[in-house]
């Protein structure tokens, strides 16, 4: 179990404002019932482009993932106006090291792909000079933080440390999370709604020529197959939640397929599972979440689960029958959740973290995420985070090489090599 974090009182950072913002750490769950609201406001001003900065994908994690002794979300207050929020938690690594995580991180592989700290507009650099230096008050209870910034948040500012020559612990830049975008709204700041020439077909003046060719393929080989086929939009808490089963069995499929690259079944464990129906049906409660399939004389063939924040929609999690591959059934569905956000007026549609072909065929913007990791003062700290780091550069290796790898067909299964399509996650 790990050990409860002592009490001390919170540290006062004084900002560029009439007032002073207010730093305290909730560790407790029960004080978390009244916050759930002003947070979910704070997501959406904070977080417009990341749907997991909300509460009902944040908040669902810790619930299924963090022992309560381990809490230690923080917020920051000018006034009675919540301005920031990092939902972190401790993590004993075998006893020997202590980290600082944020929700999202660490447990649960990579169903969280955006975790973040909230920061009011124009507050985010008080606010995270704020929880780096309440960290660093209490650098004797941990080892090392990891801290990931959003695009926006910029880098991480060494002044935070401290101005002196009291600088408590150093800052690495870990990795970059960088997520492929389709922009919905031109340079010029026009939309679809400026462009009549394109009548019927609203998104085809943002996607490139050869994505729109494989949707019209896909079309056309569905209508050749001699089978009734729709697509469906599933929305709403019932409608979400009776669709998953489909979503885990077709994202399993898409994982177990021979004769392609080697995908990860990100739903294969039970804590994974439960976890994620839960988020998802939160979500889809909060008008958050929906969940798109392709269906095939009424059974589904492919799904894709879409995500929302205020102003961009996240294809976050698909699956396919390996039997209609060739169609590009996951292409259509992604088609149709992208003119889905554009009518509903959001300024991007994100295609997740983790740059490929298959994404970048739908666009070239490739948007970056910095990842730092903030080593403690004690020379303790900093031997175990070396060890750690070298052991994780090992695992990180082996990891690329298998996800570069082959399935190998069985005895008996379809010879050939399947088309590229858009499936991931």
């Amino acid at each position: 179990m790990p050990r409860p974090l002592e009490t001390h009182p919170e540290p006062r950072i004084r900002a560029e404002g009439s007032s002073e913002p207010l730093l305290t750490s909730l560790t407790r769950f029960a004080q978390f019932a009244t916050l759930e609201a002003e947070w979910r406001a704070l997501a959406d001003e904070a977080a417009p482009l990341n749907p997991y900065a909300s509460p009902d994908w944040t908040l669902t994690w810790l619930r299924h993932t963090v022992a309560e002794p381990e809490l230690a979300l923080l917020t920051v207050r000018r006034g009675e106006r919540l301005i920031g929020l990092a939902p972190f938690y401790l993590r004993d690594l075998g006893h020997l090291a202590r980290t600082v995580q944020l929700a999202g991180t660490g447990r649960l592989g990579a169903l969280t792909e955006l975790p973040q700290v909230l920061a009011a507009p124009g507050e985010t650099r008080r606010v995270l000079r704020a929880v780096v230096g309440h960290w660093l008050a209490r650098s004797d209870e941990w080892d090392w933080l990891e801290l990931p910034l959003t695009v926006d948040q910029g880098w991480f500012e060494p002044q935070w440390l401290g101005e002196s020559k009291a600088v408590s612990g150093l800052v690495q830049h870990k990795t970059t999370r960088a997520a492929v975008v389709l922009p919905l709204v031109r340079p010029d700041g026009s939309d679809h709604h400026d462009h009549d020439d394109h009548a019927g077909h609203p998104l085809r003046p943002f996607i490139k020529r050869n994505v729109w060719e494989s949707v019209k393929r896909a079309r056309h080989r569905l209508d050749r197959s001699g089978e009734p086929w729709d697509i469906t939009i599933h929305a709403g808490p019932a409608a979400v939640r009776a669709v998953l089963p489909d979503l885990r069995r077709l994202h399993t499929a898409r994982a177990r397929m021979a004769g392609a690259r080697v995908h990860p079944d990100t739903l294969a464990d039970p804590s994974r599972r439960a976890f994620f129906a839960d988020a998802v049906h939160r979500m889809a409660t909060s008008g958050r979440a929906e969940v798109l399939t392709l269906d095939v004389a009424g059974t589904p063939v492919a799904a894709a689960l879409v995500l929302r924040a205020r102003s961009a929609s996240y294809l976050a999690l698909t699956g396919l029958d390996p039997d209609w591959w060739a169609v590009g059934p996951v292409t259509l569905l992604q088609y149709t959740a992208m003119e889905r956000a554009l009518e509903r007026g959001d300024t991007e549609a994100n295609l997740s973290v983790g740059p490929d072909v298959s994404k970048l065929r739908w666009s070239e913007h490739v948007v970056q995420h910095p990842e730092f990791v903030v080593c403690g003062p004690r020379t303790r700290s900093r031997v175990l985070l070396s060890g750690y780091a070298a052991a994780a550069a090992v695992a990180a290796v082996r990891r690329e090489a298998a996800r570069h790898q082959v399935r190998e067909r069985g005895a008996g299964e379809r010879s050939g090599a399947p088309a590229p399509d858009g499936g991931h996650a």
